[in-house]
């Protein structure tokens, strides 16, 4: 074994050179979300069976699924990496690198964050460490923290190191989620410069123009860069699921929903990811008074194979969901009593079930029993820390929309008066907040001002 430096600097014990340029090759296709990713790791373990960082990222990549039937895999890979760190000399940042795994294994994502940041310290380009922080933070719903994971290293890197746009792009997504949309904007936008196929950087400028309420020029934006993703993995199905968002924001319900058909689920489909895009639309679908069919079906199958998986709280309550639109009523309280089990644990995301995702899932039952008042009383109290679910701006705003249409069912008009009055203050060019004010105040008998409301939205149609 020896010490074999990467493209960016870093030392990797590795029996040959071939092995660390087979790493090289993962990192950037995992960072360009490639179809790939896969065989180039599988030629790492080709080069060097025993390389400690191959069976690493085996682990990370298994972790990533947030599914039971990929955990052994990962966790194997994280018993094999401890045992060969143990037998043989690795450096301080492979052996941490094992630690973190560990820690994510016993389902801590703050012990796994600190050993990355750790690494980050001496090793700045450490892709992985870099993205890994990232990914749970987003999971922990820390805009700021994504942000700033990325800022801390961001002197370490220019254009001429390999990857580098990806990094930009992610920096991107960190920014917009902690609100810095102008800088946002132009780190996406340089990215995508970079490389057209980067749908992670497209994706960070789709946010930003989803929160400045700028639809049109959205779905234009991603339109035309959709030919480049030929090559990338289920994650492109996630930007088209923000072309629809931008469709749903353009009134054009009839197109959104053939992209559900065509782009958002396809015969491929059944990742964690693709089911709450398939929940979050259909949704936003139904609410607008369209009709779905039974296309909640399919989604309802795939989330009642994993009631009990409780890998991520985010996760969890869109399969919910799913079983309540599919008329699952049975098997969705069944989830909940699992998770309700699950909550008292000790892991990072049984603590954010019982602190918010429970009473979510009793929400969403009492939705389905037709009582919107109690619907109201479980989620309006946690309302304020619904983040630490995980998740984007885009995709949480399912639920505060939920708490709206639950306030207006109830006939709780103040209270959606109120929240509506917040998002618009927030953001003053979204369409759907025009238009459920128009709706309440029409039901307050405040004519004229929904009058004016719905003047506002159907400018907003036309712009």
């Amino acid at each position: 074994m020896a010490l074999i430096t990467d493209c960016w600097g870093n030392e990797w014990t590795a029996a040959v050179p071939e092995a660390v340029a087979g790493l090289d090759r993962t990192v950037l296709a995992y960072l360009g979300m490639r179809v790939e990713t896969g065989d180039h790791l599988k030629s790492v373990f080709e080069a060097d069976p025993d390389m400690v960082m191959a069976h690493v990222l085996k682990g990370y990549f298994g972790k990533f699924f947030a599914a039971a039937k990929m955990e052994a895999m990962a966790r194997k890979a994280w018993e094999q990496a401890r045992t060969l760190a143990d037998q043989g000399s690795v450096t301080a940042q492979e052996r941490l690198h094992v630690e973190a795994l560990g820690w994510w294994m016993q389902g801590d994502m703050r012990g796994a964050i600190a050993c990355w940041e750790n690494i980050q310290l001496n090793h700045p380009r450490d892709v992985m460490a870099i993205k890994l922080v990232q990914y749970c933070q987003f999971y922990l719903g820390d805009g700021a923290a994504m942000r700033d994971s990325l800022a801390r290293v961001m002197f370490a890197w220019d254009e001429t190191l390999p990857g580098y746009g990806f990094l930009l792009g992610s920096y991107a997504f960190g920014l917009e989620e902690a609100g810095n949309y102008d800088k946002a904007e132009r780190a996406g936008r340089r990215a995508v410069e970079i490389d057209p196929a980067d749908v992670w950087g497209a994706h960070a400028v789709a946010h930003v123009l989803e929160m400045q309420g700028r639809p049109r020029e959205g779905e234009a934006y991603l339109s035309a860069l959709e030919p480049h993703w030929d090559k990338i993995h289920n994650f492109k199905h996630h930007a088209q699921w923000h072309r629809a968002l931008f469709m749903l924001d353009l009134g054009q319900y009839s197109a959104a929903l053939e992209q559900y058909d065509a782009k958002v689920w396809t015969e491929i489909a059944g990742d964690y990811l693709d089911i709450s895009n398939g929940v979050a639309l259909l949704w936003r679908l139904m609410e607008e008074g369209v009709d779905v069919g039974d296309r909640w079906r399919v989604l309802a199958d795939m989330a009642a194979a994993r009631t009990d998986e409780h890998k991520l709280v985010f996760a969890d309550l869109h399969f919910l969901s799913a079983l309540i639109h599919a008329g699952d009523l049975e098997t969705a309280q069944a989830m909940r009593d699992s998770m309700a089990a699950y909550a008292t644990k000790q892991e990072t995301e049984a603590q954010v079930t019982r602190h918010v995702g429970l009473a979510i899932a009793d929400a969403f039952l009492a939705a389905s029993a037709k009582d919107m008042g109690k619907a109201v009383d479980h989620l309006l109290p946690v309302r304020q820390h619904v983040r630490i679910i995980g998740g984007s701006h885009a995709q949480r705003d399912f639920f505060d929309r939920f708490l709206v249409r639950a306030a207006i069912g109830a006939g709780r008009h103040a209270l959606a008066r109120h929240i509506l009055s917040e998002r618009l203050e927030n953001r003053p060019d979204a369409r759907w907040n025009w238009s459920r004010l128009a709706e309440v105040l029409s039901a307050q008998g405040k004519t004229e001002e929904a009058d004016a409301a719905r003047a506002r939205q159907d400018l907003l149609l036309a712009a």
